[in-house]
């Protein structure tokens, strides 16, 4: 026996137990006003008593199993609200009986649950929608991408064209960022997990964001890991490339460092930058917040590891910061843990 649900059952009995006892003691009165005999009052007392407890536990029995029901229903109230609708009785192990209260606020449910429903339908249609907008227009925006960048590999000043190749990558990375953000809270994100060479994934992105290295005078350090993971290599190259703009965006000279681990399944990306405050880390992966280094650099907006961080989760992976302010940031991607 549950003692919460036996108290809460007496409390809401408490009207009955109280007429009941007070019948007794009126019984008891009037027999001794009037000098009768009180056996009639003891005889009543036990009746009830035994009635009280034969009908109370039967009671408790149902209401038990009730609040049972309930609790269980609390994780899929829909499909319980879904039950009522079906049958007035749907709960008849139960309660045999439904009142007109208990009716009311079955119906109350099933409104409900119909409300929420419809809700759910419409704000998918609309995020649907969203999503196929921002789709096409990164789509569209991908072809006055490539011809500035035919327009740029023409230009015969090599220091303007880089200059305009890096921040045209900028451009790309982030109409990337606008569409992964809204992919991030689709219900099906069309994962596709399968072997992945980390070191290939890393190279690739590496070879993209060259031009922003080469305009920044940043050098690469990359030692090959040889590590492979089940994994979506689609989101993890975006991770990648999240880190790799962070690693580039905060640091002026120097060399980024790439290098893993298989016996830990790790990969690490390590620069030379200007580097987190301590008290900056717990939080910067929260959307929007962007730091003391990013206020002072005015360059961050706030979104970039916050999108990491969901795509990380979405692959089962974590990723680990170590930093100290002016000496750099060792980012640290671990794989097959969330």
């Amino acid at each position: 026996m549950n003692k919460n649900v036996f108290l809460a059952y007496v409390r809401s009995r408490f009207g009955v137990i109280v007429s009941g006892i007070a019948c007794v003691l009126v019984v008891l009165l009037v027999c001794w006003v009037y000098g009768f005999s009180l056996m009639p009052a003891v005889l009543s007392a036990a009746t009830l008593v035994l009635l009280g407890a034969v009908f109370g536990a039967i009671g408790y029995r149902k209401y038990a199993k009730k609040h049972e029901s309930l609790e269980n229903g609390k994780e899929f109230p829909q499909a319980v609200a879904e039950e009522f609708s079906a049958s007035e009785d749907a709960l008849g192990s139960v309660e045999e009986k439904v009142d007109l209260i208990e009716q009311d606020y079955r119906d109350l449910l099933v409104n409900l649950s119909d409300e929420l429903s419809r809700e759910k339908e419409e704000n998918a249609s609309s995020y649907n929608a969203m999503l196929d907008y921002y789709t096409m227009w990164v789509h569209q925006i991908k072809t006055p991408i490539s011809a500035l960048s035919l327009i740029i590999q023409n230009m015969e000043d090599q220091e303007t064209a880089n200059r305009l190749r890096s921040q045209l990558i900028h451009v790309e990375n982030y109409a990337d960022m606008a569409l992964n953000y809204l992919r991030l809270g689709s219900e099906s994100n069309d994962l596709q997990f399968t072997k992945v060479n980390v070191d290939d994934v890393v190279r690739a992105e590496i070879r993209r964001a060259m031009t922003m290295f080469t305009t920044k005078g940043l050098s690469v350090d990359f030692t090959p890991s040889n590590l492979e993971v089940t994994t979506d290599k689609k989101w993890l190259g975006f991770i990648i490339s999240q880190l790799i703009s962070n690693a580039i965006k905060y640091q002026k000279t120097g060399t980024i460092h790439f290098y893993g681990d298989k016996d830990s399944t790790t990969f690490t990306i390590e620069d030379e930058g200007i580097g987190i405050a301590k008290e900056d880390l717990p939080r910067i992966f929260e959307k929007g917040y962007t730091g003391y280094n990013g206020h002072n650099e005015k360059k961050s907006t706030g979104l970039g590891l916050y999108l990491v961080k969901k795509a990380a989760d979405l692959i089962s992976a974590q990723v680990l910061f170590d930093s100290e302010v002016g000496k750099g940031t060792k980012v640290t991607i671990r794989f097959g843990n969330k």
